[in-house]
């Protein structure tokens, strides 16, 4: 189990660093591979967790969550600024 913790400890820092590059994509890998780690982990058990496995876990969780808010954000602005974009291209070509 301990193993299990360090690999998501690790793609969680992953993450991290792709975050500060603002490589989405990277991040969205990463995740995938993060996903696939918890479920191993939640596969063999809660209680065979220790309470620093869980605060771990937990926070982790907590920066995933705010994660998901900061590109859901990057990617509205993102199409935003595509469409004024296109708008103006458009307005160009009349």
């Amino acid at each position: 189990m301990h193993t299990l913790i360090e690999n998501l400890k690790d793609l969680s820092n992953q993450i991290l660093l792709a975050k500060k590059q603002n490589d989405y994509n990277k991040i969205i890998a990463i995740d995938n591979d993060r996903r696939i780690i918890i479920d191993q982990i939640f596969s063999k058990g809660i209680k065979t967790l220790s309470e620093a496995d869980i605060n771990i876990i937990k926070i982790i969780a907590e920066e995933n969550e705010n994660l998901i808010s900061e590109i859901s954000v990057a990617t509205t602005k993102s199409i935003e600024k595509a469409n004024i974009k296109m708008k103006a291209i458009k307005g160009y070509n009349l």
